[in-house]
């Protein structure tokens, strides 16, 4: 029986209450409580006046104020209570007495030995019904759909929240919340904003409330503090609105605003608004610092005007005024700068009204362009020095494609060759070349545009009248964006070079041929006296006339041999390149200076391989010149007589060719340092009566061969001449 009453009380879905007969409650169910807006047993040991409407006064007067009508056993009425928020609640109750108090379940005790049963609904109001009724729908509504938390407490104590914002915010029902300090649901490093001293009346307050399931979510927090009647209690509202949505919001807005100041200071633009008939203007913080003026720097249009160069100034106000006009605004010009350095701006922007009637706004960006400025000068004189080296060049400059194509001509190389630039300009390069050139040049060009070979070489061309001419040729790759588009040719005209190094070497000859003569006397003499004694003898007819006669035909085949040798020196050759054998060669050469040197008391001690070799490719007359050269001079370094070593031999191969090597090394006094590198200057010599040209023709010599001299020298100790020539092709 004790269990039925119990669930049937308890689950009621309509608000029932047990009363003593003086009026006080003894038990409230659930939803009779939360019409009141109580928790549940809030209103256990209260008395029914002191939540009646109008019956404050009764209950203060007496406690059993209360007058049922206790000959009535049941009676329904509609009653005007007050919510625990201080409004008031229309409800329809039905009163029932309860005579059999004895018969009671334990735990319910009735005063003056009657219980009375209300049973409550709430009463809708209707518009008509009076400002209690619309203070009660205005509350429900509140409650039911508002987005802001709605909370009252006394004292910090929260009592009261608004239960459908409270629960889809912070996760709470107002039964976990009822009874519930508010600094419990505060983050602790917030709670000192809720502190009493702090406000007076009202505050609004940014904090973080605690949801249930932990985390913390941001809100702005009105407080409204009313004093009441009792000493140290106060009563306080809470109105809490969600401020995820807008902190999301601060966050991405300030987000943004970091992003465009650091776009901004990368691209060098800052950006300007400002009304000009009012002549405010606002500056982005990098605006500020391209204008080289402080954070604090607040102009009027005219004194950003004032900024630029006076020259540019003008311009400035024109190009404002057409913008007003409907134009946009566009300006590029000088910026004067504190130290009163020069700075390039472009600016532009636009004007438009904000809003419909009010006065059109400027706003635009500024770039410093001082770099892209100084870029496009350095671009500028980059191409006036090249287009003036180009131009004014003595040699000629031609530009190829990878094809060979000629792009570009200098008026040099239109000179050099007889044709225009126009047309150059499409030609193939070999079509200018002399034909002896084309297979050399074909095995050339392909190392060129792959900026292995740039070395200078000589090559011949013909000319457009048909001529032929030598050119030093040097080429230079052009590269774009790390790739090889073409190349170069840097060539200069060295015809008439030629001809003055042959002139040159003709006379060298000449001068070898009379330097000779003393020698190649003797060396005649020598013979001659041999065989006119042989002519005496025999015309006495004296001796063995067969002997005589074969040792008469030794003789003259000697002199026929040096003979022989001094008509190759002076006779002028055509220069034909053959296979040679070094060895040979430098053998004949020291069998046409040995007699010279043995009247000068000097050894020439010849090393080289047995039998024949090395091979090399080459002009034999020529290259017997050079050692002819070089042996007269060790022979002239060596006045007191000596010993000179020649040796022969090969060097291995190397990247390119297999070499041979001729050394020759002396015992005169040495060359200095100082005179080392200016030997084989034109007219620069050691010895008082030489010309400088034998060792200087012998350089030239060497070189068109493809070899190199290499000379060092110890002062006391001698002179040491490498010649390295390449080894003839399968050699």
């Amino acid at each position: 029986m004790q269990s039925l009453f119990e669930r049937v009380f308890t689950q009621l879905s309509s608000g029932a209450a047990l009363l003593t007969g003086d009026g006080k409650f003894v038990r409230a169910n659930k939803a009779f409580c939360a019409l009141l807006g109580y928790p549940e047993g809030g209103l256990q040991g209260v008395w029914e006046a002191e939540v009646t409407a109008g019956g404050e006064e009764a209950a203060a007067r007496q406690p059993g104020a209360w007058a049922p009508d206790s000959l009535t056993p049941s009676c329904t009425m509609e009653k005007r209570y007050l919510h625990r928020l201080g409004h008031q609640v229309c409800l329809s109750v039905q009163q029932t007495l309860l005579t059999q108090a004895a018969e009671l379940p334990e735990g319910f005790e009735a005063g003056n030995g009657s219980v009375y049963l209300l049973e409550a609904r709430e009463v809708k109001a209707l518009p008509s019904a009076g400002p209690s009724a619309c203070a009660s729908e205005l509350h429900h509504l509140i409650s039911g759909y508002s987005r802001d938390i709605i909370a009252y407490g006394v004292n910090g104590i929260l009592e009261y929240v608004s239960p459908a914002s409270l629960h889809g915010l912070l996760g709470y029902t107002p039964e976990e919340i009822a009874g519930v300090h508010v600094t419990e649901l505060v983050h602790p490093d917030d709670c000192r904003k809720l502190h009493r001293d702090e406000f007076r009346d009202s505050v609004l307050i940014n904090c973080r409330l605690r949801h249930k399931k932990g985390r913390y979510v941001p809100f702005e927090v009105a407080v409204n503090r009313m004093p009441t009647a009792i000493d140290g209690f106060h009563k306080d509202v809470y109105i809490g609105r969600d401020m995820t949505e807008s902190e999301r919001v601060q966050r991405a807005l300030r987000t943004s605003e970091r992003r465009l100041a650091q776009t901004q200071e990368l691209a060098r633009i800052g950006g300007w608004e400002g009304d000009l008939a009012a002549g405010e203007v606002i500056l982005s913080p990098e605006l500020l610092r391209i204008l080289d003026r402080p954070f604090s720097f607040r102009p009027s249009f005219r004194g950003l005007v004032n900024l630029l160069h006076p020259e540019d100034r003008a311009h400035a106000i024109g190009s404002l005024r057409k913008t007003l006009e409907g134009e946009a605004f566009h300006f590029e010009g000088r910026v004067l700068n504190r130290d009163g350095s020069v700075k390039y701006i472009r600016a532009q922007g636009t004007a438009a009204a904000w809003e419909e009637g009010s006065p059109p706004r400027l706003q635009g960006t500024v770039q410093d362009v001082s770099g892209q400025k100084l870029m496009l000068q350095m671009l500028e004189e980059s191409v006036d020095r090249y287009t003036s080296l180009k131009r004014y060049n003595l040699d000629g400059i031609v530009s190829l494609n990878v094809s060979g194509i000629i792009t570009s001509a200098n008026p040099a190389a239109e000179r050099i060759t007889g044709y225009s630039t126009l047309e150059l300009i499409g030609m193939h390069f070999k079509d200018l070349l002399h034909e002896s050139e084309h297979d050399r040049v074909q095995s050339v060009f392909p190392r060129i545009m792959n900026a292995e070979t740039l070395e200078a070489s000589e090559i011949r061309i013909r000319h457009r009248t048909g001529r032929t001419l030598h050119l030093l040729v040097t080429p230079a790759p052009i590269f774009v964006s790390r790739k090889q588009v073409g190349c170069y040719i840097l060539a200069k005209d060295i015809t008439e070079q030629k001809r003055k190094d042959e002139l040159l070497l003709k006379s060298e000859k000449l001068s070898i041929a009379g330097q000779l003569a003393a020698g190649v006397a003797h060396e005649i003499r020598n013979p001659l006296t041999a065989l006119k004694g042989f002519v005496q003898l025999m015309g006495r007819g004296c001796g063995s006339a067969d002997l005589y006669l074969r040792i008469m035909a030794e003789e003259l085949e000697r002199i026929e041999s040096i003979i022989s040798e001094l008509l190759m020196l002076a006779k002028p050759q055509a220069l034909r390149m053959k296979d040679c054998d070094l060895g040979t060669l430098v053998q004949e050469v020291v069998l046409l200076l040995g007699t010279q040197a043995s009247l000068q008391n000097i050894e020439i001690d010849l090393q080289r391989p047995a039998g024949s070799g090395p091979w090399i490719r080459g002009n034999s007359n020529q290259i017997k010149q050079v050692f002819i050269n070089l042996l007269k001079n060790a022979m002239e370094a060596m006045p007191r007589g000596g010993v000179i070593r020649v040796g022969v031999e090969e060097t291995g191969e190397t990247d390119a060719a297999p070499l041979s090597l001729v050394r020759i090394i002396d015992q005169g006094g040495g060359i200095a340092e100082e005179q080392l590198r200016v030997l084989g200057e034109p007219f620069y010599s050691t010895k008082e009566a030489g010309t400088g040209l034998g060792l200087m023709v012998s350089h030239k010599i060497v070189e068109h061969h493809g070899g190199s001299i290499r000379i060092t020298s110890e002062m006391g100790v001698g002179t040491s001449i490498e010649v390295v020539l390449p080894a003839a092709a399968g050699a």
